[in-house]
């Protein structure tokens, strides 16, 4: 009796460990995966690519793009932060964003300091804009003396500085500001400036809603593609953004939003 009484204890309470167990693992494959917030910088003044919209919130292709990655890696959260352009650098570097984007491209002094992706989302192709007025230059050599405008941080600056070092004597003024897209224009028929570095859909923008009178001229001075930055050495978030973008890419995603928010498809070739 007692053998048996200690058997039916010793039953109950194997059982009671399965149940358990069971319980246990039930609740560990429903239990849903931690998810870590991501702090995203965007630039707030380049239409139609990241801009404040009437309702006072980021938007634009980048943020389109953005939220579709989002979308495909779970384990993360975005949130958004609008800012200058110049600041997104200086902010990614004090670590106040984990992840910046404004159609930047890859130059030497950014790649010491942050971490690229290595897919790329849009191509980026600038050209010498002028005043329709200008006749002649199809070429930098052609702009020797002359002054360029360029916003700050815009990988321009660093292509014209480049320009500058490997032809002395014919070297081009560049003037760094910030400015309205109207006071660009303006400056640039004025005289203020003698020109810009802009791509073609740029050109397109300002001519048909500024009235700008504005042309590209001469072959590509600039052929590039646009990334996504991070902090140097966080490989893995790095990883995550480019298997997300080879998704979009194959599922022509990335594509169609090209298409429907830049007016054309710029995310091979232009």
């Amino acid at each position: 009796m007692k053998k048996n009484l200690l058997k039916s204890i010793f039953l109950l309470l194997i059982s009671a460990v399965l149940v358990s167990s069971a319980f246990a693992a039930k609740k560990d494959k429903n239990a849903k995966p931690k998810v870590k917030k991501l702090y995203v910088g965007v630039g707030n003044a380049y239409k139609p690519y990241c801009y404040i919209d009437e309702k006072g919130k980021p938007a634009g292709y980048e943020l389109e793009v953005l939220k579709a990655i989002d979308e495909l890696l779970p384990e993360y959260e975005f949130e958004f932060e609008a800012t200058e352009f110049a600041s997104l650098f200086s902010s990614l570097s004090q670590k106040k964003y984990d992840v910046i984007a404004q159609q930047i491209e890859y130059n030497p002094d950014r790649a010491s300091k942050y971490e690229f992706t290595k897919e790329t989302y849009t191509t980026f192709v600038t050209y010498i804009t002028v005043p329709e007025r200008i006749q002649g230059v199809s070429s930098l050599e052609d702009l020797s003396g002359k002054t360029a405008i360029e916003p700050p941080g815009d990988n321009g600056i660093w292509y014209l500085e480049d320009f500058n070092k490997k032809h002395p004597g014919k070297e081009i003024k560049i003037d760094i500001v910030s400015v309205s897209t109207d006071e660009t224009v303006a400056g640039l028929n004025s005289g203020r400036w003698d020109f810009a570095v802009r791509t073609k859909r740029d050109v397109q923008e300002l001519n048909e809603k500024y009235n700008a009178h504005l042309k590209i001229t001469g072959k590509p001075i600039q052929q590039s593609s646009t990334y996504f930055l991070f902090q140097k050495g966080n490989i893995e978030l790095r990883d995550a953004f480019d298997s997300a973008i080879r998704q979009l890419k194959s599922s022509g995603k990335l594509r169609q939003i090209s298409i429907d928010v830049i007016g054309g498809d710029y995310t091979e070739s232009e």
